[in-house]
């Protein structure tokens, strides 16, 4: 018996099969690569940045791409390491083994979030403590580079928080404990930093008087006196504010805050209002959550924007610790 083998012949590929073989096997490689590769992310991989403020550790997680930025989330701690420094001149032991867990735990939320890159700066207390290196030491134990800001670096980071990095901004940053003032014409940065933060104008014309316009003008007189010093302030394209979230929640009607703008007459009626109050009325407002935070605020935003000129501030929410993730993008640009 015959056994018959039929073989069916391929006629050979001309060159448009070879390009149609070639295309269909370069798309699979494309619906293949992970989303994160793709192009339109390219530069947008997030950065996480713990602010190690004076009173209150920041953990923020963002991007900046094409003068965009982007929060994904945002934690804060109140350490209260300001006080700590006070009072002793260097940073207790049981106030860094505090500040150990938090930057531990800010870590590992990072990291559970899927950004591994993480990066932190100390602010005005680390600056002040004896022993703020040990802080830079055990973070990096931990893995996380930190700095302590110089005065410089830490108003250039504030700028680039208040402008996003464009030009011919005037920024202010109310912190705690310090005050920045800083602002760029073209290459040109100039700033003053001065120890009028709200917690220490609290303590020092607030906390001991039921004289809120006695307190008022002392705090107004000092603040001018630093407004000389500081000239480069005026004429700029706008008045930003960081850190007036408190003045806005506590003392005016609730709206968002990003880009939210106060006229220079909102702010000066506003604190009339809180100085020409009969002393009962004074005494429930200061009782309010957060007004010893948020009535110093307001004295600065009222007295520097009209000592600079202005007839308005805008409002950013944006912390500190952005600033690093702003000059990040635009170095990877």
């Amino acid at each position: 018996m015959a056994v018959v083998i039929c073989r069916s012949v391929q006629p050979p590929l001309t060159t448009d099969h070879r390009r149609l073989v070639g295309l269909l096997v370069a798309l699979s490689l494309l619906v293949s690569v992970p989303a994160t590769l793709d192009a339109g992310n390219v530069g947008r991989m997030p950065i996480c940045a713990i602010d190690m403020g004076s009173n209150t550790f920041r953990r923020i997680i963002g991007s900046f791409e094409n003068g965009r930025y982007e929060q994904r989330s945002i934690e804060n701690a109140t350490l209260g390491v300001g006080d700590d420094v006070a009072r002793q001149g260097r940073i207790s032991d049981s106030k860094l083994a505090e500040i150990e867990r938090t930057l531990s735990r800010f870590k590992i939320a990072c990291e559970k979030e899927g950004v591994t890159r993480v990066v932190a700066i100390g602010t005005a207390a680390f600056r002040e403590a004896a022993n703020g290196t040990r802080a830079v030491a055990m973070a990096a134990n931990i893995g996380i580079p930190m700095e302590i800001a110089t005065e410089q670096r830490e108003s250039e980071l504030a700028y680039l928080v208040g402008s996003l990095g464009q030009d011919g901004y005037a920024v202010i940053d109310n912190g705690s404990r310090s005050i920045e003032l800083v602002s760029r014409r073209g290459r040109a940065v100039r700033h003053l930093v001065f120890n009028l933060g709200y917690r220490l104008a609290h303590e020092m014309f607030f906390a001991a008087t039921s004289d809120p316009k006695t307190a008022v003008l002392s705090f107004r007189d000092q603040l001018r006196r630093q407004a000389l010093k500081a000239p480069f302030m005026t004429g700029m394209k706008k008045l930003i504010g960081i850190e007036f979230g408190d003045m806005a929640d506590v003392l005016f009607p609730p709206a968002p805050l990003e880009g939210r703008v106060f006229t220079l007459r909102e702010l000066q009626q506003k604190l009339h209002q809180i100085t020409t109050s009969p002393d009962n009325e004074f005494q429930v407002l200061r009782k309010k959550k957060d007004f010893d935070r948020a009535l110093p605020r307001l004295v600065v935003a009222a007295s520097l924007t009209e000592e600079f000129g202005y007839s308005r501030i805008e409002l950013t929410g944006r912390e500190l610790g952005t600033g690093l993730i702003i000059e990040a993008g635009a170095k990877e640009r």
